[in-house]
């Protein structure tokens, strides 16, 4: 395997770190793993690892894992790496308990596995901490990593880790050094003077980009002053896995629970409402519980946990058929679920037993979010305080609302249906946000209420939309779809986004949104494209959809509603 990934013979006691200015993070061990396949049984191996990756990982399964990337090396095809980071020795040994182990263990014990190597390493080499870059959501697509395995002078660590102080802690910055998405300082255990630079970039492109930057000048020079011994660099590819390399998803607080920033749209997925936008001037997509079975399957193995549902769509018993098929833990989802304008018309009882219903039809035991679809004059408070009754059952864990405007939210808080000092406060509003409708005074007021914004038709309306002159501008500048400026236009502000696909291909395009920004002036081109007339569209669609499927549907909507 290389000097890089061989445990040294003879294991030296590691003296203690050098006591800089800042003071380090607690001490985190890292594991580089590499394992040879047997040719034959690399698409085995692939496999297993995609529904274990993409299945069984989730922090809430394994806390202690920070980290888990699956690469491939560029020179030996058939030589696999595990780079793995915990919080300590103790979550390392807890890691070993988990489905996403006993996956990789039952593999191993079929004799797939030719050889096998194990490094540990220590993950606060320096203070502040050991990467510069938040970690990107299981879909940012990582095309080039690398590992760069350095021997320092012994009378040289303090000098070096000084500059990487300086230039990890300070220097490092995304802004500045966009294509890169990782960039880990590590120390060998066994070997003090050894030490290991984790790399991951985009393409290409950006590692090559990454070598005019002040944090590699800052390297080069340490290098030329003749403090390094030897060094060892190994190419890898970080897309092995379909669905990205690394589990943790960039996620959002929604009350006393953690949501994913980006989820699954379910909205016509296998079914068309008969009072949907759209449903009687547009063909209708393909319907039927095979059909939403397959969205389903595709959606999970692309890499989504979130899904968002609601008794309107008509489709949570197949959705719920679905993910148990998948065989996907119960724990690594994400259910939100809404309260249709009928069940909110009759009342409270009926309220409570739709909550049921879709415990029954989603088979998942809990759900997550429960949500008022709309505000129906005269019944959405009374229908809210039933889905409290429900989250004091342990029927839902957090309760929200969907297209409340400020006035609808301010009703419910005069109505006293937040609960003692707020314990029952909304969580979130789903609202239609996107650039052709982005409601600042609106979601800045929610925002500052504490209330997490999510994101409905999150991409307009789809490829025709998409061909306004500001998002081709920005889409051309980023060399990003669309779509994907789009989804990074909401989560970039931490509004989440629950796109939709049919395609297993437009999925992962779609999920392509945390390895990259966009610019404060490509941001604010975004935000300013809607118009009054966009307001006005919004203001008729509201007030017809708060009394729809109702018996007072076509009433005129009384009194006024905030429009920005």
């Amino acid at each position: 395997f290389g000097q890089p990934f061989m445990r040294s013979r003879s294991p030296r006691r590691r003296p203690s770190l050098p006591s800089p200015t800042m003071a380090g993070p607690p001490m985190g061990l890292g594991v580089l793993v590499s394992v040879d396949i047997k040719e034959d049984r690399i698409e085995d191996f692939l496999k297993a690892m995609r529904v274990d990756a993409l299945g069984s990982r989730d922090k809430s399964l394994d806390p202690g894992c920070l980290r888990f990337d699956v690469l491939r090396s560029r020179e030996v095809p058939n030589r696999f790496f595990f780079y793995e980071a915990y919080t300590g020795a103790d979550t390392h040994a807890q890691h070993r308990e988990t489905a996403h182990f006993k996956v990789w263990g039952d593999f191993k014990a079929t004799g797939a596995v030719e050889k096998q190597e194990v490094v540990k390493l220590d993950t606060a080499s320096i203070p502040g901490g050991w990467a510069f870059q938040a970690d990107s959501a299981p879909t940012s697509r990582a095309r080039s990593a690398v590992f760069v395995t350095v021997d320092i002078k012994a009378d040289r660590i303090d000098d070096f880790l000084k500059v990487m102080e300086v230039d990890v802690t300070k220097s490092r910055d995304k802004a500045l050094d966009p294509g890169c998405l990782r960039f880990d300082l590590l120390r060998y255990q066994e070997q003090p003077n050894r030490f290991m630079f984790y790399e991951a970039y985009l393409d290409d492109d950006a590692a090559a980009q990454h070598k005019t930057t002040d944090h590699y000048k800052a390297w080069a020079d340490f290098k030329a002053s003749g403090g390094v011994e030897s060094q060892t660099v190994l190419k890898a590819e970080a897309a092995s896995i379909p669905g990205g390399w690394g589990f943790q998803a960039a996620a959002a607080q929604v009350g006393s629970i953690e949501m994913p920033l980006l989820g699954f749209g379910t909205y016509k997925v296998g079914a068309l409402p008969a009072s949907a936008s759209g449903a009687t001037d547009a063909p209708p997509p393909p319907s039927g519980p095979e059909v939403c079975n397959q969205v389903i399957k595709d959606a999970l193995q692309t890499g989504y946990r979130m899904f968002d549902c609601a008794q309107f769509y008509m489709n949570e018993a197949w959705v719920g058929d679905a993910w148990r098929a998948a065989g996907v833990p119960r724990e690594s989802l994400f259910f939100t679920s809404k309260v249709w304008n009928d069940t909110i018309y009759k009342g409270p009882d009926a309220v409570k037993a739709q909550v049921d219903k879709a415990l029954a039809e989603l088979q998942c035991g809990y759900i997550d979010l429960m949500l008022v679809h709309w505000p129906v004059p005269g019944k959405h408070v009374a229908a809210y305080n039933a889905l409290r009754e429900c989250k004091a059952a342990g029927k839902v864990k957090e309760i929200g609302i969907s297209n409340y405007t400020i006035e609808d939210y301010e009703e419910l808080k005069a109505a006293g249906a937040f609960g003692n000092a707020g314990a029952d406060r909304p969580t979130m509003n789903q609202i239609e946000v996107n650039p052709l409708l982005f409601r600042k005074k609106t979601i800045g007021f929610f925002k500052q209420e504490g209330v997490h914004v999510q994101s409905y038709r999150g991409l307009m309306n789809g490829p025709k939309a998409w061909e306004h002159p500001a998002v081709k501008e920005v889409s051309t500048e980023t060399g990003r779809t669309p779509s994907q400026v789009l989804g990074r236009f909401l989560v970039q502000q931490g509004i989440s986004h629950v796109p939709k696909a049919s395609t297993a291909s437009r999925m992962a395009q779609n999920a392509e949104v945390f390895g990259f920004e966009l610019s404060a002036a490509q941001m604010e081109k975004l935000s300013g494209l809607t118009t009054p007339e966009a307001l006005e569209n919004f203001k008729a669609l509201y007030a017809k959809c708060i009394w729809r499927d109702t018996p007072q549907e076509g009433d005129p909507l009384l009194g006024e509603r905030t429009l920005g």
